[in-house]
C-alpha cells in the first residue's frame, strides 16, 4: 500500500507521455482546388516537435470508388513516426466534389492544390506521395509534374493505360465494365472513350486519352527530377499487369525499387498480404528517402519478387532477374484428340496444318474472373483438367518431363504462325504446370486479338504476363490455345477456324525465362 502514490505518478508520467506522442487528428477538412472544387481530406499532425528541416510529409490518393478513409491505419502510423500525413478524395470520389476523370489534368493540378495547401499552414520538408491502384497511378503522375515530390510508392498503379484496357488489343471487358460501371460521377469523356474502345472506333482519341494518363509517358519528367520510386504490382492483376511496370522500372534512372507479389489487383495491399511487405517496405522507403534514415534501403536489392502458391520472397540485383531461358518449339498434333509437343529443336518435316476453331470456349481459362485471381494470393490456383480442353475448339501443346524444378521468372513469350479465317479472330494463350493426375495449374496467360487478310499466315509475338512460378520435378508445361475468355471482349463473328501451319520457314516457338 505504501508504494501505491509512487506506481500512481510513474502512471501518471507514462500516460502524459503517451498522450504527447500521439498524433493530433483532424477527420474532416475542406480543400478548395484550383476551380473551387472542394476536396474532402483529413489530417494527421504530429505533437513532437518538427524537424529543422520541416516534418517528413506523405500524401495518400485513394483507390477507385474508395475515399480518403482507406489509409487512416497507414496513415496513422505513418504520423506516430513523426510525419504529417494528409488522405483525400480524389474529385468525383466520396465526399469530394467535381467528376472523375481518370487521372486527368483537373485531378492531377489537384495534388499541386493539395502541396501548397500543405506548405501555407505547415512546415513541410521532404515529400512523399502514396496510394493504391488509381491512388498509385495518379501518384506517379503527379511526382512527373511536380518536382517538389521526392519520394513516391505507387502499389497496384498502372504504367500503361492501354494495356490495361487493351492488351494486345484486345478489350479488357470485365475489369473495364468494373471501372466505369463504378464511377457514378465521371466526365462523359469517360463513358466515350469506353464505348469506343469496345467498337473499335475513334481509336487515335482512345490512345491519345490513354497515353497522357500513362507513366510511361513521363519517365524523363521523373528522372530529371531525380523522384525516388517505388512500384509494386502483383502477378494475377488482370486489369494493372506487371508487364508495363517492369518496362516502367526499368527505363528509370534515379532511386528505384520493384515489388513482385501473387495476388490479384490492389487485393494484396489492401489485405496487407505478402506478410505486410509491401507495406513495411513502403515505409522504410520513405523512412530513406523523407527523413533520411540510415535503414540500408539504398543497399538492398532492388527488385523483391515473391513466388506464387509458396510466398517465398527472392530478391535481386535488377530486372530482368535472370538472362536464362528455355525455347521450346511447336510441334503438330496427328488428330484432334492429341496434344502437339515441345520440342527443343524447330519443326523440319513436312508441311502440315493444324486447326481449331471459334464459337466456343474451352476449360483453358483463368477461371472465375476476379475470384480466382483473388484466390491466387491466397495459394490457392486455377486447376485445369487438360484431357476436358476440346480439341475442335482449342490446341495445346506438352513439353517435355521437367526432371528438376523449372523456377520461372518473368514473362514467356510465345512466336506463331496463324491463318485466321476471318478478318479478326482472338486467341487466349495459357501457361500450364500438369502434375501426374493431368490437372493443370495456370501460371500465366495472355489475350490477343489479330487482323488481316483472311486466310493470309502472319507470325504473332506475344508477351504474356509477368509471373515467379515453381514447375516441381516430373511435371510438365502444357501450352494451351483458345479463342475466347471470360475476361475479354470477343469478336462479333467468331463463326471462324484458325489455322496453324509448320515447315521449314514457318516455326513457332514459346520463350521461357527462369534461373
Amino acid at each position: 500500500m505504501k508504494n501505491t502514490p509512487l506506481v500512481a505518478l510513474l502512471c501518471g508520467v507514462l500516460l502524459s507521455a503517451h498522450a504527447w506522442s500521439a498524433p493530433q487528428y483532424i477527420a474532416d477538412v475542406d480543400i478548395a482546388s484550383f476551380d473551387g472544387t472542394l476536396l474532402d481530406a483529413s489530417l494527421f499532425i504530429p505533437e513532437s516537435p518538427p524537424p529543422a528541416d520541416g516534418y517528413p510529409t506523405v500524401i495518400f490518393t485513394n483507390s477507385w470508388a474508395l475515399e480518403k478513409n482507406q489509409y487512416y491505419f497507414q496513415a496513422k502510423e505513418l504520423a506516430q513516426n513523426g510525419y504529417l500525413v494528409l488522405s483525400y478524395s480524389t474529385r468525383g470520389f466520396g465526399f469530394s466534389g467535381g467528376l472523375v476523370d481518370v487521372a486527368g489534368d483537373n485531378s492531377i493540378a489537384d495534388v499541386g492544390v493539395l502541396i501548397n495547401w500543405l506548405e501555407d499552414r505547415y512546415p513541410v520538408g521532404r515529400l512523399g506521395l502514396s496510394g493504391i491502384s488509381y491512388g498509385g497511378g495518379i501518384s506517379l503522375l503527379s511526382a512527373a509534374r511536380y518536382p517538389r515530390v521526392n519520394a513516391v510508392a505507387a502499389l497496384s498503379g498502372w504504367a500503361d493505360v492501354i494495356e490495361a484496357l487493351y492488351p494486345n488489343e484486345t478489350v479488357n471487358l470485365v475489369w473495364g465494365s468494373l471501372l466505369v460501371n463504378t464511377a457514378m460521377r465521371k466526365e462523359p469523356v469517360i463513358d466515350q472513350i469506353w464505348g469506343s474502345l469496345r467498337s473499335g472506333q475513334n481509336l487515335p482519341q482512345v490512345l491519345a486519352f490513354a497515353a497522357q494518363r500513362s507513366a510511361l509517358s513521363y519517365v524523363d519528367e521523373l528522372n530529371r527530377n531525380g523522384t525516388a520510386v517505388l512500384v509494386s504490382n502483383n502477378f494475377a492483376d488482370y486489369l494493372f499487369k506487371p508487364n508495363s511496370m517492369t518496362d516502367f522500372y526499368s527505363l528509370l534512372e534515379g532511386p528505384k525499387k520493384l515489388l513482385l507479389n501473387p495476388g490479384t489487383h490492389a487485393v494484396t495491399e489492401v489485405l496487407t498480404g505478402n506478410d505486410g511487405h509491401i507495406w513495411s517496405t513502403s515505409f522504410r522507403w520513405f523512412d530513406h528517402h523523407l527523413k533520411g534514415e540510415d535503414n540500408g534501403m539504398d543497399r538492398e536489392p532492388k527488385v523483391d519478387m515473391t513466388v506464387r502458391i509458396s510466398n517465398k520472397l527472392e530478391r535481386y540485383e535488377d530486372y530482368p532477374v535472370t538472362e536464362k531461358s528455355t525455347t521450346w518449339y511447336l510441334r503438330p498434333r496427328l488428330t484432334l484428340f492429341d496434344s502437339g509437343s515441345l520440342k527443343g529443336s524447330p519443326y523440319w518435316g513436312w508441311g502440315w496444318t493444324n486447326s481449331f476453331n471459334g464459337g466456343w470456349d474451352t476449360f483453358a481459362g483463368t477461371g472465375i474472373p476476379l475470384l480466382s485471381d483473388a484466390l491466387e494470393g491466397f495459394g490457392i490456383p486455377v486447376y485445369t483438367p487438360m484431357l476436358a480442353i476440346n480439341g475442335y475448339y482449342a490446341i495445346d501443346y506438352e513439353s517435355p518431363y521437367q526432371w528438376q524444378t523449372l523456377k520461372i521468372r518473368g514473362a514467356p513469350r510465345l512466336e506463331m504462325w496463324v491463318e485466321p479465317t476471318k478478318a479478326e479472330a482472338q486467341l487466349n494463350i495459357h501457361l500450364y504446370d500438369v502434375g501426374p493426375l493431368g490437372l493443370g495449374r495456370l501460371i500465366t496467360h495472355a489475350p490477343v486479338t489479330v487482323h488481316g487478310e483472311p486466310y493470309r499466315a502472319q507470325k504473332i509475338d506475344v508477351e504474356l504476363f509477368t509471373t515467379s512460378y515453381d514447375v516441381p520435378f516430373g511435371h510438365w508445361l502444357v501450352l494451351a490455345i483458345d479463342t475466347e475468355g471470360l475476361l475479354y471482349q470477343k469478336p462479333a463473328d467468331t463463326n471462324y477456324t484458325v489455322r496453324v501451319p509448320y515447315s521449314n520457314s514457318k516455326s513457332s516457338s514459346l520463350t521461357v525465362p527462369h534461373l
